[in-house]
């Protein structure tokens, strides 16, 4: 038995595992019984005595049996570490006995013991660290099997993966299925395994090794190999998961490092250091690190690993180890705040690393000890180290990386939420800089630092500290702070006119320097001879503090609502959601911006996207969330229920709206009371202001009685004002849209109170009440399907009757036309003969203007022979229409000045204005009418048609029924062309001529409002008849050019646009008078005409003739909504195949043009934009599966612009158009070697005009941004880039000789000489240019015959 163990020397020879060592038994040659005896020997001499490890027998077919661990059974290697378990443990306790009692022995009995118990615990610690060792290879190879991502490996000892003992092994299995069963089988409980061996590794280093092991540098092997073994076992992912082998290895790590590693190589310590790159372990080790730190009192381990991360570098190429720095910095300083402060100085130095990871690490580090440390610190020490603290955070602000500065405004977000009322971690001398610098990141290019802008600002708002006074009532309004700081400021002068002094930061001054003496002296209060009330004066100075703080944060959030209105329309869903979030707060806390902002985001109801996350969710469903948490949770007020707060919100709110803003509220609204976000008792109240103490006149006719005044507590109080009245009605209408029983259940009420008494004289109330009737009219259709049975009122019916009263109510208001609007659509869609009602209207209207029975003779005969009206209707109609039998009508008193006598031969302009509004109304009415009634007789015949089938009607019969719709289609076809305005019996046929005459007549009728009405009329009228429209067109387009007034041009452009949808081809021929109001010089008609041709464009309604360089003029407006809706129009059109593609040529000829261009600046604005899109074609194409054939086309598309751009270098002569060309040359997408030789192959054409230094940098960028392409050889693009510069010399020369020339001759100087010879140039135009210009003509302008069309 040897007494002597070279343990160095047997971890030297594992390095060459399939060198063989003496006595090693061959167990690759062994049969399955043969390894089992040779185990079962082993068991038996082991468990016989433990030290029987020392012998040959023993410790040789041990290291024999390990050496092949990688092919053993799995049942024979459990049963080997098992013995080494066992064996070592019984050691242990014998060893651990005697080394109680070593102060018994002598030296001599010293020396025998080391000779025994030395050499078996380093035995079993080296057969311990091999078996590790070998095991964690086979158990690697088996988990690469398992998920099949890789084959069987040979094992460590050199050995084939086969089955020890083959031949028994050959007849277990027939086929695939059964090998595969013996390889599963076959499968180590490693993880059993391993954490049993480290926790007899754990028992092993708790007995007193130093006295076993004398000398240091054996002992420090001996621990080496021990630590090397349990890091092996942690670098697998799978181990650290399992909490038993997780603590096991923490264990012996921890008593290894307290107990051994105290000498200068640290080799403990540097173990730990190098497990902390693994990003798995970064985590845990930080745990262990804290643990052993509070459990057990050794926080030199954190140090010292803390500081020999000092000077480690990192970079974004090492993206692994530097995100598990990342994460273990992170945590440790999130457990261990204390230690990791203590060691800043160690860490400052990665603040500055190249890794952005471990730069979002080291904030991260700031915030934890700021958080749980400094922040609760009251010394003057630790508030200096947090102020420094948040300077590095603010200089982070200007990080390189965006991801850098999103998360910093993530952990100031964190630092910003409340401890206590009004106190956060971030200290009230740094809330005005991280305010300014989070408002300053609204800008930032990255949409994610925008997002976490939104969100910081967010948090600051809802952790504010300037809601601690109670009489501000929650409220940040900056006008009420402003008052109480001036307030302050006068009780301050008053009562301590000595002591006052003043506010170094009344004007916002920015300077620290000021800051900190503006803080002084709030503290302490100047000296004064005369005794004063030193606590009311620092209480009083206190205040003034408070609210001059509390002005200067309002103020700069003040700044920021603009920039988050403009954030609404970003095109990143969750920045969208987050600015939705913001004003959702704001206008909770009354901040001067943020009524703005929630109006503005009500438009993005119309947002396409319904998709989100469980926890984000939909813009259009944040938007909702949004809105119910403004309206729908209001603050409690004793005073008011829940629901009169929410009407009262409501009606405020679309008091505040204009037109755009209440369409979108209304679908809205529309979606919460489908979703039942409204509360039911909501509509109650908003009835009761409706009609709140309301009496039924019973001459109105309406049967039944209304008690108003039971609705709501609300109806207590006085009469609602028509304000409220109006915006409780616009609110039913919008509810009534999505549940149309909330105003069925009501038309009494709309009927006493909207078309009653009050509309009378609020005609802005009877035109809700209008609106409101027509939802229930109106249905949804589904798409392909015809539109479901409208219920429609007799003629009888008082409502009628009522409008008819209203709408020939003598007044001169301007909201009779909005209410007039109204009500005829009300008729037409609810009354059952529409036109005969308003045929009626229009006569007695018609008889109040021409009362001279001369006049009219002609316009009376047609009411009369025409208008053929059932004895009932007229009894009940005709007399309302005269206002003579009315009782609520004979009451009104007409003024003179509306009447005419019968000698008159002059009429009321405002009177004809009318009738030309209702003639013009009512002809577009017609048409939609014409329309309703064809739609259900084709109902009414598909209902008819099922119950045909059944009774097996033949194909002859259905041909029948085909042909005979057919002809009801032509029918009303023919109606609307030929009979409404030129049939010998129709009323609108009577007003045509005179709408005409009265538009073509201006001088003779010129007063503004008739002839707006008349010319609005116009317009009705010929989107009626294309008869008419032809007729009339000259006249419109001539009105158009010609007319000052700004409305007449706006409704003509719409108009024109609605007679484009209707007679295209009139349309289309001259559809340059369209394109020339791009250029009027009213903002709205702009506008309008802007919106009017991109409807028309994109729905192809009209052909792009060359005119688009119109449009993209608009890209570059100075107003901003101009500019914005010609990017949408752009952004659409880039939608369509080849559409700007096909079309840029024009673009830049017109735009390059001296007489209708722009100048330089805008041009290469608007020609970046254009390009960007040819550039994202090609981007997004990639994604379809064609990319191969669209990625060629996409490179044509290159070749064929730039082989059209350099030739227009040939017939341009000014200096100007060269610059253009150039620069549309650089935007050009160089991604082939095919396009770059395009560019030098023309160089011929464009050498002579280097000298422009513009043109030869435009040219010269393209080809640096070429050199860095991997696809484009470097030598060709250097030897381009050298005939450049040697072109641009000479060129240079030769311009500078006839510059010489020119002023010694004293004449002007023929600039086209050729640039190398000097002789004139040929003016022979190439083919490839007259072509062009042909194109130019015709207004085409196609790039070439490889175009896709669009």
């Amino acid at each position: 038995m040897p007494t002597h163990f070279d343990l160095h020397q047997h971890l030297l020879g594992l390095q060459d595992a399939d060198a063989a060592f003496e006595g090693e038994t061959l167990v690759s040659e062994l049969g399955l019984d043969d390894v089992s005896r040779l185990m079962d020997d082993i068991v038996g001499c082991i468990v016989e005595s433990p030290e029987n490890i020392m012998t040959d027998f023993a410790f040789d077919g041990v290291r024999s049996l390990i050496k092949n661990m990688v092919n053993l059974e799995a049942n024979v290697v459990a049963r080997l570490v098992d013995i080494l378990v066992t064996g070592l443990k019984a050691f242990l306790t014998s060893a651990a006995q005697d080394l109680a009692d070593a102060s018994q022995y002598q030296q001599q009995q010293q020396t025998d013991f080391d000779a025994i118990h030395k050499p078996v615990i380093e035995m079993y610690a080296f057969l311990l660290h091999w078996a590790v060792d070998m095991g964690e290879a086979r158990f690697r190879d088996e988990k690469a099997k398992d998920a099949g991502s890789a084959s069987i490996t040979k094992g460590a000892g050199g050995v084939s993966s086969k089955t020890l003992g083959g031949g028994a092994a050959k007849g277990k299995g027939k086929g695939k299925s059964s090998s595969q069963d013996i390889d599963r089988a076959n499968l180590l409980d490693w993880d059993a395994m391993r954490r049993s061996l480290l926790e007899v590794i754990g028992t092993l280093l708790k007995v007193d090794i130093h006295r076993v092991i004398i000398s240091a540098s054996e002992r420090e092997s001996f621990v080496g190999m021990i630590i090397k073994s349990t890091a092996l076992i942690l670098e697998d992912k799978d181990a650290i998961k399992n909490s038993g082998i997780k603590n096991a290895a923490f264990v012996v790590l921890g008593i290894a490092s307290k107990k051994f590693d105290n000498g200068p190589t640290k080799s403990v310590q540097m173990r730990i250091v190098q497990l902390v790159r693994e990003d798995h372990l970064a985590e845990p080790i930080a745990d262990f690190l804290a643990k052993m730190s509070v459990a057990l009192d050794f926080p030199e381990l954190m140090d010292g690993v803390l500081r020999e991360t000092k000077d480690w570098e990192f970079s974004d190429e090492d993206s692994k180890p530097s995100k598990a720095f990342a994460k273990f910095l992170a945590k440790v300083s999130d457990i261990s705040s204390d230690r990791v402060l203590k060691n800043m100085v160690s860490l400052q130095n990665h603040m500055d690393s190249d890794a952005y990871v471990v730069r979002v690490a080291m904030l991260e580090v700031i915030a934890n000890l700021i958080h749980h440390q400094l922040s609760t610190n009251a010394s003057e020490a630790a508030f200096s180290q947090m102020l420094s603290f948040y300077n590095i955070l603010e200089e982070r602000f200007a990080d390189k990386s965006s991801y850098v500065r999103s998360k910093l405004l993530q952990i100031l977000a964190k630092l910003a939420e409340q401890r206590d009322v009004g106190v956060t971690d971030i200290p009230l001398e740094r809330w005005r800089s991280v305010v300014s610098l989070t408002i300053g990141r609204l800008y930032d290019k990255a949409s994610i630092v925008r997002k976490n802008a939104v969100k910081l600002l967010t948090r600051l708002v809802e952790s504010t500290p300037f809601l601690a006074i109670e009489s501000d009532k929650g409220k940040l309004s900056l006008e009420q702070f402003e008052r109480k700081r001036n307030e302050l400021k006068k009780i301050l002068k008053e009562k301590f006119p000595d002591n006052y002094g003043e506010d170094p930061e009344e004007n916002d001054v920015e300077e620290e320097e000021k800051d900190s003496s503006a803080m002084d002296a709030v503290r302490v209060p100047a000296p004064d001879a005369a005794p004063v009330n030193v606590a009311e004066l620092n209480s009083l100075r206190r205040f003034l503090k408070y609210y001059s703080d509390g002005v200067r944060f309002l103020r700069k959030l003040k700044t920021a609502m603009p920039i988050i209105c403009e954030l609404l329309s970003s095109n990143t869903k969750t920045e969208v959601i987050e600015c939705m979030r913001f004003f959702s707060v704001a206008v909770r806390y009354s901040l001067d911006g943020s009524k703005e902002g929630v109006k503005a985001m009500v438009h993005k109801i119309w947002e396409r996207d319904t998709s989100g996350s469980d926890d984000e969710g939909s813009i259009r469903d944040n938007l909702l969330k949004s809105y119910k948490y403004i309206y729908m949770d209001p603050m409690p007020d004793p005073l008011r229920s829940k629901e009169e707060l929410i009407a009262t919100n409501l009606i405020g709110l679309i008091q505040e709206m204009n037109l755009a803003e209440i369409t979108s509220l209304e679908q809205l609204l529309g979606s919460m009371m489908l979703k039942n976000m409204i509360p039911e008792g909501v509509v109650d109240v908003l009835w009761s202001v409706f009609g709140k103490k309301h009496s039924m006149n019973p001459s109105l006719g309406r049967p039944g009685h209304l008690n108003m005044t039971a609705l709501s507590p609300a109806s207590k109080r006085k009469e609602s004002s028509p304000g409220r009245r109006r915006g409780a009605l616009a609110i039913l209408s919008m509810l009534g849209k999505a549940k149309k029983e909330i105003i069925a259940s009501h038309t009494d009420a709309l009927f006493a109170c909207g078309l009653g008494e009050h509309a009378q004289t609020d005609l802005l109330l009877a035109k809700y009440a209008c609106v409101t009737l027509q939802q229930l009219g109106t249905g949804k259709k589904q798409k392909g399907t015809l539109s479901a049975a409208s219920i429609r009122k007799p003629m009888q019916d008082p409502i009628f009757t009522r409008l008819c009263q209203l709408i020939l109510l003598p007044t001169k208001s301007y909201n009779w036309f909005g209410f007039a609007e109204q009500a005829v659509n009300t008729i037409y869609l609810l009354s059952e003969h529409p036109d005969s009602l308003c045929a009626h209207v229009i006569q007695v209207v018609a008889e109040r203007i021409f009362d001279d029975n001369s006049a009219i003779a002609s316009v009376t005969q047609a009411f009369s022979a025409n208008l053929k009206l059932d004895e009932p209707d007229d009894n009940d109609i005709a007399p309302a229409a005269e206002g003579s039998s009315s009782p609520a009508y004979e009451s009104m008193e007409i003024p003179l000045s509306t009447q005419m006598g019968s000698s008159g031969r002059m009429c009321d302009s405002f009177e004809l204005s009318k009738l030309c509004f209702l003639v013009g109304h009512v002809g577009i009415r017609q048409i939609a009418h014409l329309e309703a009634i064809e739609q259900e007789w084709k109902r009414r015949k598909h209902s008819i048609e099922p119950k045909a089938a059944t009774k097996a009607i033949s194909d002859e019969l259905e041909q029948v029924t085909a042909t005979a719709e057919d002809e009801f289609t032509d029918a009303v076809a023919y109606i609307r062309e030929m009979e409404l305005l030129f049939g010998q019996k129709s009323l609108l046929s009577l007003f045509g001529p005179m709408i005409s005459f009265i538009c073509s007549s201006n001088l003779s009728f010129n007063a503004p409002i008739l002839q707006v009405m008349a010319v609005l009329a116009l317009c009705k009228l010929m989107c009626v008849s294309s008869k008419y429209c032809d007729e009339n067109l000259q006249l419109l387009f001539t009105i158009l050019e010609k007319s000052t007034n700004p409305v007449i041009r706006s409704n003509i452009i719409i108009g024109l646009g609605d007679m484009a949808v209707s007679f295209n081809s009139l349309i289309d021929q001259n559809i340059s008078y369209l394109y020339n109001r791009l250029s009027d010089s009213d903002l709205t008609v702009k506008k309008n005409t802007l919106m009017v041709l991109t409807h028309l464009i994109l729905n192809g309604m009209v052909k792009v003739k060359g005119q688009l360089s119109e449009m993209a003029k608009c890209l570059e407006d100075a107003d901003s909504r101009v500019s914005d809706l010609g990017k949408l129009f752009f952004t659409e059109l880039a939608t369509k195949d080849n559409a700007i593609y096909n079309n840029l040529p024009d673009i830049i000829s017109n735009l390059s043009h001296k007489d209708t261009g722009v100048d330089e600046e805008q041009f290469r604005s608007i020609m970046k934009f254009l390009f960007e899109f040819l550039k994202k074609a090609g981007v997004s194409r990639k994604h379809g599966v064609r990319w191969a054939y669209m990625s060629v086309s996409q490179d044509k598309q290159n070749e064929a612009i730039i082989e059209k751009l350099c030739a227009r270098f040939k017939n341009a002569i000014e200096p100007r158009l060269w610059r253009d060309v150039a620069y549309c040359i650089s935007l050009v997408s160089f991604s082939s070697e095919r396009s770059i030789k395009k560019l030098m192959e023309a160089l011929p054409v464009y050498q002579d005009k280097l000298h422009e230094p513009l043109v030869f940098k435009y040219i010269h960028d393209v080809v640096v941004k070429a050199k860095k392409l991997p696809k484009i050889e470097k030598g060709m693009m250097d030897d381009f880039e050298e005939k450049l510069t040697q072109c641009r010399q000479k060129c240079m020369e030769n311009e500078e000789s006839i510059a010489n020339a020119g002023n010694s001759k004293g004449k002007k100087t023929d600039t086209g000489l050729d640039s190398q010879t000097g002789t004139k140039k040929a003016r022979v135009k190439p083919i490839e240019e007259e072509e062009l210009e042909e194109d130019d003509e015709s207004g085409s302008d196609d790039m070439s015959d490889d175009e896709v069309d669009e």
